[in-house]
């Protein structure tokens, strides 16, 4: 029988011969490492769906969505392992998967913004203040994910279409619009970094990580005075920001490369709720017949 400890490097190894991107193998390794501490080396088609069931339920210090990640990791491993003959049923589909949080949607206020772009001019080094307002500029202007961002190279800015080719989940590729002024700041910043390759860097020319993007974003904030600044939240902000000022839901969908529409209305609510308030502090008949 095969081993656990054999299938997960033989998993592994075939995923990166598809081209799995990085961090996608780098979260099949967390989840599978976490998997075979809990299970011990056992031979792969003795794990029951008991012991996945117990695994699941142990993993406290971690928010649903990352349960719900591991799930589709370990997911993924079975249905892979089911093709090779190495078990006989994928238990993952008898398993439920963890109920998502439903977390409120906060986007960044205007002051918010100003406040963080002004701080990051303060910089001892000129090319990681004008790196920083970048960052800043491409996530507010685009809504891209941490790891699109931080997958951007030279070559993905096309300054006669005006738009950024990244590379999504799946690694499937769109091209997104981009306004003439993030163009303008991100030009200025790449006159002064030595990268031919990537677009945001560390000091040594390497592509940012997300975890260094989002020390960079919490620094910022921090000296800003500005609470809970993460990549992820000016995706919100930009989504918000679209729909108030005249954006279609369709085109917003398509920019954020979601697969459905879920995600974008939870933003069309948010945004109607602005536009009920408004309403009801400027209507004509509120303020000159009642």
């Amino acid at each position: 029988m095969t081993q656990l400890s054999t299938t997960i490097p033989d998993f592994l190894l075939e995923r990166q011969a598809a081209r799995y991107s990085a961090n996608t193998l780098r979260c099949y390794r967390v989840t599978f490492k976490k998997l075979a501490n809990f299970l011990g080396d056992i031979p792969f088609r003795d794990i029951s769906r008991t012991r996945i069931i117990e695994f699941l339920s142990q993993q406290t210090d971690i928010s649903a969505k990352t349960l719900r990640n591991y799930h589709a990791d370990l997911s993924a491993l079975w249905e892979w392992a089911v093709q090779r003959d190495l078990c006989d049923e994928n238990i993952m589909r008898t398993i439920r998967m963890p109920i998502p949080e439903k977390k409120e949607v906060i986007p960044l206020e205007r002051a918010e913004i100003l406040a963080l772009i002004s701080q990051s001019a303060e910089s001892s080094s000129q090319v990681i203040a004008l790196r920083n307002k970048a960052i800043l500029y491409t996530l507010l202007d685009t809504g891209v994910r941490a790891s699109e961002l931080c997958g951007l190279k030279i070559q993905h800015i096309n300054q006669v279409t005006k738009r950024l080719v990244v590379f999504g989940k799946g690694r499937k590729e769109r091209q997104i619009p981009v306004s003439d002024d993030t163009l303008a700041v991100i030009k200025n910043y790449l006159k002064q970094n030595n990268s031919r390759e990537w677009v945001f860097t560390t000091f040594d020319n390497r592509p940012l990580s997300r975890h260094r993007l989002a020390d960079i974003l919490e620094t910022i904030g921090n000296h800003a005075g500005v609470a809970k600044v993460y990549p992820h939240r000016f995706r919100h902000t930009f989504a918000i920001q679209f729909l108030r000022n005249g954006g279609n839901i369709y085109s917003l969908q398509r920019i954020l490369g979601h697969t459905t529409l879920d995600m974008v209305k939870r933003y069309l609510a948010i945004s109607q709720v602005d536009l009920d308030r408004d309403h009801a502090a400027a209507s004509p008949v509120t303020h000159w017949l009642v």
